[in-house]
């Protein structure tokens, strides 16, 4: 059923199946990001010039008081609030119990009188019963900034309540004292228990009988702020609020304000509410239908890669779901979220044009969530272009500090002029947000470690990475010097013939120098089969048959890939030694078999590389180049005719046999490659002029 199914639907139908399935993912992730209100459609900031055209009160609402009115006039209130505390008897008891026996312990040893005795006991335990009938107030509520500043407190006592000023209450360390002072009085009574009484610890039998209660004095909280306004006073509907050019002030500010804050509540209305999710869903669907649009016409080969469209909706959703947590939480200003960074890791795997667009796309995005948006739409796109035109390749880690500056500077400068235009005053620009532009600039350096995480997760190559793969002493590299010296040599001319000719066509000059360096590192293994790594006179290839000597010729292929997969060579620098020969023969033993057993068939496939064919630029020209700097080493005579003639016949042979058959190469380019390699195998070649002997 699943094999009738796959065939059904085919691998085109499955991969624009694909598509639209992370294309409406991604939309349903953006609309969730979507202020879930509804928009008011005013921008204005107190202290500059209202834009808009004079605004009148569509409707009467209420004039809203601000937060610091509200939050001081609950403070008020709650500051009136006399706190509620439940006498606890329990505790006055629990504690003369423990007080009475030791007293009796005490006076059981005792030969004195019982008067005495009784004296004694009734004064020690009247003395801490006149302490809690006052009341001791638990150690917390004195250091509690909130309770410490009532002058009286309600005490409840078998459901009565009665009030009762602070200062004439007990603490633990005050009733300490009173008990202290009146153990001394009683020393001076009863000299006979002096003994006795000084090592009497009296703070063991006090405790807090007086505990606060929580849940009436909620109650108590919840009814005061019941009554507690949120607003003052009323604006009719038609009158005038602000008129075109006003400077904002404070008071006007508190209008609109009022006004935004009636508007967006009125949402709950359910067709309002259908109207603003419409809304919503319209606003995402056009802007994801203009980045498909673009990738359809302008980018279409990203179309065919699943990987780098959901790159590209992947960091998309990330950076606009990332701004929409901090416009909501307003922990920080949205100025020191790493906008740029989106744009600058977009170009370090695809192209700039590619980049400037997503960027745009993400700074429309959050420019709907954010108050001031025309200001942040222009800064955003402003400096993200800047950043990607700046850092053409990452090739080096200081390119990504200047960038930096540069993104700062582009922020500050736009953000002056900005200012400039809409108040013309200098005194009246937000200087604060300058330090958030720092912020934003130090965060964009980010970017290098992001570069590599989303490197390994998407399987993309980096021009970073390209550049550690050409360095010399890379292991694998290092290890074809040294097992094959002579393979080394001729890698490093494909290397530098294919990185001039792509530059000349355009491509990934990187690449196609990388690709060129490891096409040929399966060779390290049987390194002597090679000629170019054999000494004069000895050829292996003679013990061996022609089709023993193929196998072993075309196993470098395979062997290459094996050695470059384990050592975590990126896939896309393995290519190069998959396509390098293509699905040619192995010409020389071929030729050979057929000669040595003219009457029997042979059989092809033995002597053919297993392809594939290489589908890129950069993948065609080191296949293009590996044959010319190969075959131009058996020319008898270098000189430019024959040169020509071998370029011309490799091109040729290529053509004929396919080889070329998905390249994107364009007959312009292939004539541009032709000139080129043509002009520097005379140079390599070049012979020099004999110098004149000198005759007397």
């Amino acid at each position: 059923m699943n094999q009738h199914i796959r065939k059904w639907i085919g691998p085109k139908q499955g991969h624009k199946i694909f598509l639209a399935g992370l294309f409406l993912i991604t939309g349903f992730a953006l609309y969730l990001s979507l202020p879930q209100e509804a928009r008011f459609r005013y921008e204005y900031q107190k202290g500059r010039p209202w834009m808009h055209a004079t605004l009148y009160a569509p409707y009467n609402f209420a004039i809203q008081k601000s937060e610091q009115e509200i939050l001081h006039e609950r403070d008020s209130l709650l500051k009136n609030q006399i706190p509620y505390f439940i006498y606890t008897d329990s505790i006055v008891q629990r504690q003369i119990a423990l007080l009475n026996q030791v007293i009796n312990r005490m006076t059981s040893s005792r030969t004195n009188s019982f008067i005495k005795h009784a004296s004694l006991k009734l004064k020690m335990t009247t003395m801490y019963l006149e302490v809690y009938k006052v009341g001791i107030l638990d150690q917390n509520f004195i250091n509690n900034s909130n309770l410490s500043k009532k002058s009286s407190i309600k005490i409840l006592r078998n459901n009565v309540g009665k009030e009762i000023q602070v200062s004439s209450l007990y603490s633990l360390k005050s009733a300490y004292n009173e008990i202290r002072s009146k153990l001394d009085e009683l020393k001076n009574l009863y000299p006979e228990w002096k003994s006795y009484l000084d090592n009497f610890q009296p703070e063991i039998y006090l405790a807090s009988n007086l505990n606060y209660d929580q849940e009436r004095n909620r109650q108590m909280e919840e009814k005061m702020l019941e009554n507690l306004s949120t607003n003052h006073g009323m604006v009719q509907e038609g009158e005038r609020i602000v008129s075109q050019g006003d400077i904002i002030s404070a008071n006007t500010f508190t209008l609109l304000e009022s006004l935004r804050i009636t508007f967006e509540k009125s949402r709950g209305e359910n067709t309002k509410y259908i109207l603003i999710v419409l809304g919503r869903v319209i606003l995402v669907t056009m802007l994801l239908l203009t980045l498909y649009l673009f990738l359809l016409n302008i980018r279409r080969k990203l179309m065919r890669s699943k990987r780098d469209i959901a790159f590209i909706l992947v960091t998309l959703g990330v950076m606009v779901i990332c701004c929409s947590i901090v416009i909501r939480f307003g922990t920080f200003d949205i100025y020191v979220v790493p906008f740029t960074s989106l744009a600058l890791i977009v170009r370090s795997f695809l192209d700039t044009r590619v980049a400037i667009f997503v960027n745009m796309i993400v700074a429309l995005f959050v420019g709907f969530m954010v108050p001031n948006g025309y200001e942040f739409v222009l800064l955003q796109i402003t400096a993200g272009s800047m950043a990607v035109i700046s850092l053409n390749k990452m090739q080096k880690r200081e390119q990504l500090l200047v960038t930096a500056l540069i993104v700062f500077i582009s922020y500050s400068v736009i953000y002056i002029g900005f200012s400039l235009v809409q108040e013309a005053n200098l005194s009246s620009i937000e200087w604060l947000k300058i330090k958030w532009f720092g912020v934003n600039a130090i965060l964009t350096l980010i970017t290098y470690l992001l570069i590599y995480i989303l490197e390994k997760s998407f399987g993309f190559v980096s021009d970073i990475t390209l550049i550690e793969l050409t360095f010399s002493n890379h292991k694998l590299l290092k290890k074809l010097a040294m097992e094959a010296p002579g393979t080394m040599h001729h890698s490093l001319q494909v290397a530098n013939l294919s990185e001039m000719a792509i530059s000349r066509i355009g491509g990934n000059s990187l690449l196609v120098r990388a690709g060129a360096l490891y096409h040929d590192i399966g060779k390290i293994y049987n390194s002597i089969y090679f000629i170019e790594n054999q000494s004069a006179g000895i050829n292996p290839h003679d013990n061996l048959s022609s089709m023993e000597s193929a196998a072993m010729i075309i196993d470098h292929v395979e062997k290459g890939v094996e050695l470059a997969k384990r050592n975590k060579i990126p896939e896309q620098i393995i290519d190069f030694i998959r396509t390098h020969h293509g699905t040619t023969k192995t010409g020389y033993f071929y030729q050979k078999q057929i000669n040595t057993n003219s009457s029997e068939v042979v059989d092809d496939e033995i002597f053919t590389y297993k392809g594939p064919l290489p589908t890129t630029r950069e993948t065609a020209v080191v296949m293009l180049a590996d044959s010319i700097e190969a075959a131009s080493r058996s020319l008898s005579v270098k000189n430019s005719e024959t040169i020509r003639n071998l370029v011309e016949n490799i091109f040729r042979q290529k053509v004929e046999l396919g080889q070329l058959e998905y390249a994107p190469l364009t007959f312009k380019d292939i004539r541009v490659l032709k000139e080129f390699f043509h002009e520097k195998l005379i140079n390599m070649y070049h012979v020099r002029v004999n110098y004149p002997e000198i005759k007397n």
